[in-house]
């Protein structure tokens, strides 16, 4: 591959002064990191500069991508440098009250890409310094390495062939130091980027592949090693692309991301990164624009949504569709699956309202497919703008889901391309309630992991103690009544009383005040503590510190589901104690990977955990069984494929609408 910069016989002098450039010679080729040294006022930061079509030199050529730069006006020099060419400074010259996105996203809205286009280019240029997570925050609250990190994406973010940094690590200490030049190179090597570096630290020069010192204004080469060229590159410019789109699916949402829980996130990003999911549409949530919008949001993918800021925009697509719509609003009007109760003439209107917008938003991206992973408010969106649309729809039902009238599950289901079904409880009360839907139709797709597999020394399987200890219990999930926490409490009480040593965490959203008091009346307010909710990034700390994690809740009149916290303890090794609803039943074998007690039994689940506490090595046996059914019951390389696959089955099935042409 030819060289990105061919320079020779570079020769700069400022009037009043000796040459700075005395004949400079350099050549530097795809994926290279250089580092330029030398003492202070040598010309290092001048060379840069010359590099970097700031400056012209007096005499020599310079040639960059194959191209003559030093033949081009200042037009031509400007839209060849914006274009190309990326620039990394000692100082990070960020805009001190914007946040980290609008500071990497201004060289997109001066190079007048499209907002659709910004948010996922933005979100991958953070990525690769690792500051996705950091997309909402202000820069002036970033620690000053952060900073210099989202400089260096804002240079990135146009995907430019060549990187020009001025002392990049000089106002940093040395471990932040070291993270940032170990970014260089993943991105030189990764990228293709061709990296001019100017540095007065060895250490920092080390990491490059070529150093160069300038001395009296002749550059000198001092190490030259090419061999990343032998691991090969990803095509220069071709950094910032996302994963190869097989196809334009949406997945409509209520509130995205949801306030609690992980696994519609995690199903977005894996069918992101498979290349079938291409938008978000989010029904519920404020934001004056319909990209991006919550200071939780960080995944490489546009939200649209439908917040009452929009709402007017809804309607006014509901009146003035007219015959653009396959389907008329007045006949959706008769046949929405809604339940007739009072308030439901409102929530009529207001779906149709959202359907309309979102059968434009699902024609103007040209999609393929609407996908909701909830039955009822989003599935009756995507079911609406399906019929008016004519683009395939599909949904998922939880457990949970059930709990409603069912009516109108049955007219969803008759439209859908595919029902996903969250467990086998769910799909068998599908089968009995609509015998007429075809079986094939739905499927079953356990959710996946959401948290990775601990490493084998992080499994929280306890070793034999040597002496009595104390036996953590766990218990985590919304503090809600039909999660059976009274239960537990009153199981506890039971234990305490026969003199067994325990502490009980139960963490959770939702207020503890009516169990406090219950745990205070059960005298328990010592063993039991309540630490609220626990941001899902922590959650691994809290599993690693249990030795038994209990699913304690009950079905309270309707069938509930699979809570993603057992599935975490199960892969985390703990020992299970939960209750035998079907979902729960389902993959937990009594006696085999955890116990399984009648539900609303307080005296049973004393029982099994008075068991488990007496006898830590069947504890250990379950929990280290419980592991490996985890990894097999929620394996995400199985399903996420499978799901992939159900998308991919909607190709061709749309039948796309031409609006019809108007009598002239």
């Amino acid at each position: 591959m030819a060289p990105v910069i061919i320079a020779k016989d570079l020769y700069k002098r400022y009037p009043g002064f000796p040459p700075v450039l005395k004949g400079v010679n350099i050549s530097v080729e795809p994926g290279e990191l250089v580092a330029i040294m030398g003492p202070s006022g040598c010309g290092k930061s001048t060379m840069l500069h010359v590099l970097g079509m700031l400056h012209a030199p007096d005499s020599g050529t310079l040639e960059i991508l194959g191209t003559d730069v030093l033949a081009f006006d200042r037009e031509q020099t400007a839209a060849f440098r914006r274009g190309n060419m990326g620039f990394v400074m000692q100082s990070s010259n960020l805009f001190d009250h914007s946040t980290v996105f609008e500071n990497v996203e201004f060289p997109l809205i001066y190079e007048k890409v499209p907002p659709e286009e910004r948010w996922e280019r933005v979100i991958r240029a953070l990525e690769l310094v690792r500051l996705s997570a950091r997309v909402h925050y202000r820069s002036n609250r970033l620690s000053g390495g952060e900073q210099q990190r989202v400089a260096i994406a804002r240079a990135m973010v146009n995907n430019p062939r060549v990187l020009l940094a001025d002392e990049p690590t000089g106002a940093l200490d040395a471990r932040t130091s070291r993270v940032v030049m170990e970014n260089f190179r993943t991105l030189c090597h990764s990228g293709g980027v061709a990296m001019i570096m100017v540095t007065h630290d060895p250490s920092m020069a080390d990491f490059c592949d070529s150093i160069y010192t300038l001395d009296d204004g002749i550059l000198n080469c001092r190490k030259h090693d090419l061999s990343f060229k032998e691991h090969g590159h990803a095509q220069a410019g071709h950094l910032l692309d996302g994963p190869p789109r097989h196809m334009r699916a949406a997945c409509v949402m209520g509130r995205f991301p949801e306030p609690t829980g992980m696994t519609a996130a995690q199903d977005i990003l894996r069918l992101h990164a498979a290349g079938v999911l291409f938008r978000v549409y989010s029904t519920h949530g404020a934001g004056l624009a319909a990209l991006g919008g919550s200071e939780q949001y960080a995944l490489p993918l546009p939200v649209r949504r439908v917040g009452w800021l929009h709402s007017f925009r809804a309607l006014a697509a509901l009146m003035s569709g007219g015959r653009d719509f396959r389907t008329s609003a007045g006949t959706l009007w008769h046949e929405l699956p809604l339940r007739r109760e009072p308030g439901a003439l409102l929530t009529r209107l207001a779906s149709l309202a959202c359907g309309a917008l979102l059968a434009r938003w699902a024609r103007e991206d040209d999609l393929e497919l609407l996908y909701a992973p909830s039955a009822h408010g989003q599935a009756t969106a995507a079911w609406t703008a399906s019929r008016m649309s004519g683009i395939p729809f599909a949904f998922g039902v939880r457990t949970q889901d059930t709990r409603r009238s069912t009516v109108s599950l049955g007219i969803k289901m008759r439209d859908a391309l595919f029902v996903r079904c969250d467990t086998e409880a769910t799909r068998t009360f599908l089968r009995e309630q609509f015998p007429d839907i075809p079986e094939e139709k739905l499927v079953l797709l356990r959710d996946g992991l959401t948290l990775p597999p601990p490493a084998e020394d992080e499994a929280a399987i306890p070793a034999a103690p040597d002496a009595p200890r104390v036996t953590t219990i766990l218990a985590a999930g919304a503090l809600r009544p039909e999660k059976g926490y009274a239960d537990l409490l009153r199981a506890c009480a039971a234990l305490k009383a026969l003199n067994i040593p325990f502490a009980l965490r139960i963490a959770g959203p939702g207020s503890s005040l009516r169990l406090r008091w219950l745990a205070w009346r059960l005298g328990l307010r010592r063993q039991v503590s309540f630490p609220g909710h626990v941001p899902h990034e922590r959650m691994p700390e809290e599993y690693r510190g249990a030795d038994i994690f209990v699913a304690p809740g009950y079905a309270a009149g309707h069938m509930d589901g699979l809570p993603s916290a057992l599935q975490e303890a199960m892969l985390s090794g703990c020992a299970i104690v939960a209750t035998d609803m079907p979902g729960q039943a389902e993959i937990i074998r009594s006696g085999r990977n955890g116990l399984l007690v009648p539900q609303r039994q307080p005296e049973a689940l004393a029982k099994a955990l008075q068991r488990l506490m007496e006898d830590p090595e069947t504890a250990r046996t379950l929990g280290r069984q419980a592991q490996e059914d985890a990894r097999t019951l929620f394996d995400s390389d199985t399903d996420a494929p499978a799901l992939v696959r159900l998308f991919l089955s909607a190709r061709g099935t749309a039948e796309k609408m031409t609006p019809p042409q108007k009598n002239s």
